[in-house]
């Protein structure tokens, strides 16, 4: 059954109308990919090879790609992932109403990434194989991913068949309790985790068009709920904060409108609200009455509420043994592991939210009200009035829109070595005659017409034969990001750095027995590709050794140091 009409597109791509400011009748509950039942990972990935059968896969990568050069390294990223994460759910309920985005807590992984179940044929599949580096298990296996040509899922760890070190949860923790703003904010998550898995995975997680990999949207799912964890951290400070500029340098506010939508940042701040309608595992729905900016917070001694977390493994030695059965949020494990090891000195140092017995959780009701209305527009999908793509043809056609040669080809693969770039070193890859989609596909049915799905013909998509010249990223490139450059690495990345702290002693005289490792650094190609300085990104990570250095010190033992127990590709 046909679904054309403009009010269709529109409910189906933004899941915003009449009711947008008012509070969601119903949320899409997210959950860590690990804690989904048999039954609700089955019913996920059946509606994620339904969108992929009908064109969103690649519709969602060529909108990214389309959009790439002035969603990242500024402010507008955290709040245009959150409204992109919400149109592809929301495209994933029309064809199964319950369906909710996962998340991948990765940083539960962090010490030995590529043994965590969620890459292996359980989940989102493992490394890459062969020549052209073929995912060929899990989720996308078989698939033919048709933008910005027809090609396999590609991957290839940063490391062989393993993956480098990743950031910590606690120093993510760091990151959330140190940052009082979004100007703070969005540069310590997006030059730490978020670009540490894309490289991490390699293959398609290091073009624009990483869309196309399911894991892109399990890891912007966790950063969004980073971002949420921050924003409740304090409300009164931090749940409206969107403080910033944009890639031209220009200042960035509530009534900002995204790129691409015309929504303003405002409309994306409150899960729960303005068309924003998911909630997250570890918290509850955020749709209590708001509290003013001038109500004074009367509870604000009070002690924190009684969480209670599902059931940890046992410790052994101070780690768990395998991280893959730890089903709790890795910030409720954490902030208890701290606040229970660390010094006065450390806390007020890394965690100041943490420090002086700081016990104070706040709710729905401690978040004052927005220091913005905003209306919301009428058209809130530009291309909504665009064709759909023909989906049996092999290719996509453009019409109506222009993508500008100048995008970078795919990263080069060098780790920062202290020398700045100029901008014209960065390669442009050969224009090719190249094709991507028209527009969204519009016929998503709702949730009674699922099962009709199968049967439509050819002839209820329609196509345009305009085609025009955009840049098609090496499919190789991703081959830069590996062990053969140890050379390169070794220089500047150790993983361990014993000879900083030659005495390495616990807060029990005896050191701990998984260190801390450092963080797998950035690549050259991965910084120009985004438009990040260097030295930015040098000082971010020269704080994130420190923090390494500091924890093994102290002879802080990570609970999740030991990482998962086998590492399988299965």
């Amino acid at each position: 059954m046909k679904l054309t009409t403009a009010f269709v597109a529109l409910a189906a791509l933004a899941g915003i109308g009449a009711e947008a400011q008012a509070v969601c009748s119903s949320n899409a509950a997210r959950k860590e990919i690990r804690s989904l039942s048999p039954a609700e990972w089955s019913s996920t990935a059946n509606t994620l090879k339904r969108m992929q059968d009908y064109g969103w896969f690649q519709w969602f990568a060529y909108v990214h790609t389309a959009n790439f050069n002035v969603i990242h390294n500024c402010e507008i990223f955290l709040p245009w992932h959150r409204r992109f994460l919400k149109d592809f759910e929301n495209v994933g309920r029309q064809f199964t109403p319950t369906f909710a985005l996962p998340y991948w807590d990765e940083v539960r992984d962090y010490a030995n990434p590529a043994a965590s179940t969620v890459l292996t044929t359980a989940y989102a599949g493992s490394n890459g194989v062969g020549s052209n580096r073929c995912v060929q298990n899990g989720l996308q296996n078989g698939w033919t991913m048709t933008y910005p040509s027809n090609h396999c899922l590609r991957r290839q760890y940063n490391n062989g068949n393993t993956i480098n070190p990743m950031y910590s949860p606690e120093y993510i923790q760091s990151l959330l309790s140190r940052s009082k703003n979004m100007a703070q904010l969005r540069p310590a998550i997006e030059f730490s985790i978020h670009g540490a898995v894309h490289l991490a995975l390699g293959g398609d997680m290091v073009q624009n068009y990483s869309p196309n990999d399911f894991a892109f949207w399990l890891h912007h799912a966790n950063i969004d709920r980073l971002w949420f964890v921050w924003q409740m951290q304090d409300p009164n400070q931090n749940f409206w904060s969107a403080t910033g500029v944009d890639t031209a340098g220009k200042a960035v506010g509530l009534n900002t409108a995204l790129p691409y939508y015309s929504d303003p940042i405002t409309n994306m701040m409150y899960p729960g609200r303005n068309g924003m309608c998911f909630s997250y595992d570890n918290f509850g729905t955020v749709t209590q009455k708001k509290r003013s900016l001038t109500e004074e917070n009367t509870q604000k001694c009070r002690q924190r509420p009684v969480v209670t977390l599902p059931q940890l493994p046992d410790l052994v030695e101070g780690v768990f043994d395998d991280v893959n059965n730890v089903l709790a949020d890795s910030e409720s494990v954490i902030k208890e592991t701290i606040t229970n090891l660390l010094p006065e000195p450390m806390l007020n140092k890394w965690f100041p939210t943490l420090a002086n017995n700081n016990t104070v959780t706040y709710t729905a009701e401690d978040i004052p009200e927005a220091p913005v209305v905003a209306e919301v527009p009428e058209d809130i999908n530009t291309h909504s009035d665009l064709s759909a793509p023909s989906l049996s043809s092999e290719s996509f056609e453009i019409a109506g829109e222009v993508v500008d040669s100048s995008y970078y080809s795919s990263p080069q693969g060098e780790v920062i070595d202290g020398d700045e770039y100029s901008a014209s070193t960065v390669e442009v890859s050969t224009v090719y005659t190249s094709s991507v989609p028209t527009a969204a596909p519009t016929e998503a049915p709702s949730g009674s017409e699922s099962e009709e799905l199968g049967s439509e013909s050819e002839s209820d998509y329609s196509s345009s034969e305009a085609t025009v010249a955009v840049p098609i990223p090496s499919h190789d490139a991703s081959e830069s990001y590996n062990a053969n450059d140890s050379a390169d690495y070794s220089v500047n990345y150790q993983i361990f750095d014993v000879s900083a702290n030659p005495d390495v002693s616990g807060l029990d005289g005896v050191g701990p027995t998984y260190l801390m490792p450092n963080p797998f650094p950035f690549t050259r190609g991965f910084i120009q590709m985004h438009g990040y300085s260097i030295n930015e990104l040098k000082q971010h990570y020269a704080l994130a050794q420190q923090f390494v250095g500091d924890m093994n010190a102290a002879g802080y033992q990570s609970p999740y140091a030991k990482g998962a127990k086998n590492l399988t590709s299965a």
